[in-house]
């Protein structure tokens, strides 16, 4: 076992700075969330981004106030809770089948691709497998004898507990409402084959389930009181809806998914997986099957009962949801399906050792000879390790090599921000920087370049380059590979600053374009009143065409000064085409510029476009021009208290 934590240890801990390639959407989303609880918030259940239970952030906010805002205090609760995942899977593997089972599993959950990819990733559905694993430990049934006697009142501060971790499950992911449901199965199994165990072991069952609804019950009031808390199963549960309403054909088609997850076709989503890719070669894979095939055969044993009591409920949350074998649905059943492989494997040499035997050894080997066990450990050790090796090869082959290094999935994890966190560490003469992101990223590319830079005093501007420029006071621009800048932009780029050098990737692809802003050749002049909440200035619009066609697109291009930091978060810009009464014939309303980011004296360029209505009548139309909150709606005001700023009309003629 400590070969395999040390292995472990090595899965979750190498390369942490480049598998995963960069932050995900939803660790950075945690990440704000726990940070908020650092500084004094709260919640009972936080319904934001779909819904979350608090347990493990207020978990993660204590690493984050111990370890500071950066990458170790959010990825070493996962890193434990994955080491902790493994130890404890040997420590019950023992006790439901034996010692072997226990360390084949541990090992499997040690290298194995599913494993390895929640323990390296700072969200909470790693936390529900520990918890899990420590609860069951607690209340699974030992052997009762002489020398090793267990009173009721013994059992008690187990039940207390147990109780306690299982009510930290239920408030830690969705798939911790399938716990008391594993028990309960649990013990319906023990009513049918093991009533001398049930009478044994209910009360303190029902007891450790009983605490888990009472600790949980303030979070699952809070959530009925919560509007829009349901709105997780509506994004997942589309299956799960239809089947009520009688239609069961997608919760069938899911439901065959999932049984297919083990070697046939696995996670779709590459946000977690080489989509479609199993969670089982299919040597390993028949290895798991096998330890189904004997589980039922061995139905009245308790360990094998349990098993597929556990794997079954264990992926039932995928029977119903979207998408079909999804990994994050079912990580309650993590543990077991690798503790089904490992006993697969065990009893397939061991069925071997016996056949191949003779029936003196055999019967030595059945009457506990101590050297005959060792030697069966042995043969068990030599013929499994292969597996073990090739599971870890595939693991390193296929996460750290073919899924980490894959563009798309490296532009979901904001590998570009990690690389420019890398070049602005070494470039420590830069401290002023306007970057180009994706518009869905401009305020989560922030806290992932926050998280992965090491030195301070670099001031970020962010914006989106397919449809703004930013240009610092002083400084450089920064653009990835995959921010390809619109037309206009490139146009803007090319008048505006010159290409200072092109930074190279380690296989020798461009990495980053760096452009430096040249003198100001324009002649930029504020224009009268054109001053919105005494912070950002209407500096020059470049004359555009002044007539157009129905049916035809116009460009403006605009360009803006900060004139003092903007108090508000967000603003959104918008450009309209006003018909004789006022009302909107055509408009852009965008927003391509994280506005928080700038500082006083940053100048940057909006292009905003309209394309007229194909039965617009021809006349004269008045343009205006603003900001306004995106949240409220509520409009920024120039000097003279009106809310817009009117360009120049547009003429529409007849086409």
């Amino acid at each position: 076992m400590v070969a395999i934590l040390l292995i472990a240890a090595a899965f979750r801990f190498a390369a942490i700075g480049d598998a995963p390639p960069g932050w995900r959407d939803d660790e950075l989303i945690e990440f704000d969330m726990d940070r908020r609880i650092v500084q004094g918030w709260r919640p009972l259940f936080i319904a934001e981004a779909e819904g979350h239970e608090p347990f493990y952030h207020y978990l993660h906010a204590a690493t984050i106030a111990l370890f500071g805002e950066n990458g170790v205090g959010t990825k070493w609760l996962p890193f434990a809770f994955g080491m902790l995942s493994v130890a404890l899977t040997f420590a019950l593997a023992r006790r439901m089948f034996d010692a072997r089972v226990a360390a084949l599993a541990a090992a499997l959950m040690a290298i194995s691709f599913w494993p390895v990819m929640y323990a390296r990733l700072g969200l909470r559905h790693i936390g529900v497998v520990p918890l899990m694993l420590g609860a069951f430990c607690l209340l699974y049934p030992r052997d009762v004898t002489a020398s090793n006697p267990q009173t009721s009142k013994s059992k008690i501060p187990n039940s207390l507990a147990a109780g306690l971790l299982l009510g930290a499950a239920l408030m830690t992911y969705f798939a911790g409402r399938a716990l008391p449901l594993i028990l309960a199965g649990f013990l319906t199994y023990l009513l049918v084959f093991h009533r001398a165990a049930l009478r044994r072991v209910w009360l303190h069952d029902v007891a450790a389930i009983v605490l888990a609804v009472v600790v949980a019950a303030p979070m699952f009031v809070e959530i009925a009181r919560t509007p829009g808390a349901e709105k997780r199963t509506e994004v997942v549960g589309g299956p799960f809806i239809a089947a009520l309403r009688g239609d069961l054909r997608p919760a069938l088609e899911t439901t065959l998914g999932t049984l297919g997850m083990f070697t046939f076709a696995g996670d779709p989503e590459s946000l977690y997986n080489v989509p479609g890719r199993p969670v089982f070669d299919w040597l390993t894979g028949l290895c798991f099957y096998l330890g189904v095939l004997w589980c039922l055969v061995r139905t009245k044993q308790m360990g094998p009962g349990f098993a597929l009591v556990w794997l079954l409920v264990g992926i039932a949350p995928a029977f119903v949801s979207v998408p079909a074998a999804s990994f994050s649905h079912t990580i309650a059943a993590q543990p077991v399906v690798y503790m089904l492989a490992a006993y697969g494997a065990v009893e397939a040499v061991s069925w071997v050792s016996r056949r191949v035997g003779d029936a003196t050894s055999h019967f030595k080997l059945q009457t506990s000879n101590p050297k005959l066990q060792r030697s069966s450990s042995k043969a068990v050790f030599l013929v499994t390790l292969p597996l073990v090796a090739l599971s870890a090869f595939l693991t390193a082959r296929d996460y750290f090599g073919a899924w980490a290094s894959d563009p798309f999935v490296r532009f979901q994890y904001h590998a570009p921000t990690r690389d420019i966190a890398r070049w602005l560490d070494e470039e420590t003469g830069v401290t002023d920087v306007a970057i180009g992101t994706h518009p869905n990223y401009l305020w989560l590319d922030p806290l992932a370049l926050e998280l992965d830079l090491v030195r301070e005093g670099v001031m970020a501007r962010w914006f989106n380059p397919g449809a703004a420029l930013v240009f610092p006071r002083v400084g450089v621009v920064v653009l990835s590979p995959t921010q390809t800048p619109g037309h206009e932009i490139e146009s803007l780029l090319v008048a505006d600053t010159e290409l200072q050098q092109q930074t190279l990737d380690s296989t020798g692809g461009p990495a980053l374009a760096l452009y430096r802003r040249n003198p100001p050749r324009m002649g930029f002049i504020p224009l009268p009143n054109g001053t919105f909440d005494g912070s950002i200035t209407l500096r020059r619009i470049p004359t555009s065409s002044e007539t157009a066609s129905p049916g035809g697109l116009i460009v403006w291009r605009t360009l803006w000064q900060i004139d003092r930091p903007v108090s508000q978060p967000r603003l959104k810009s918008f450009l309209h085409v006003l018909d004789a009464q006022g009302q909107i014939a055509a408009g852009d309303d965008r927003e391509d510029v994280n506005v928080s980011s700038l500082q006083a004296g940053d100048v940057f360029w909006q292009v905003s476009s309209a394309t007229l209505p194909t039965d617009l009548a021809p006349g004269v139309y008045q343009v205006e021009a603003g900001w306004y909150h995106p949240e409220t709606g509520e409009r920024l005001r120039l000097p003279d208290g009106s809310d817009r700023f009117l360009l120049s009309p547009i003429e529409v003629t007849a086409p």
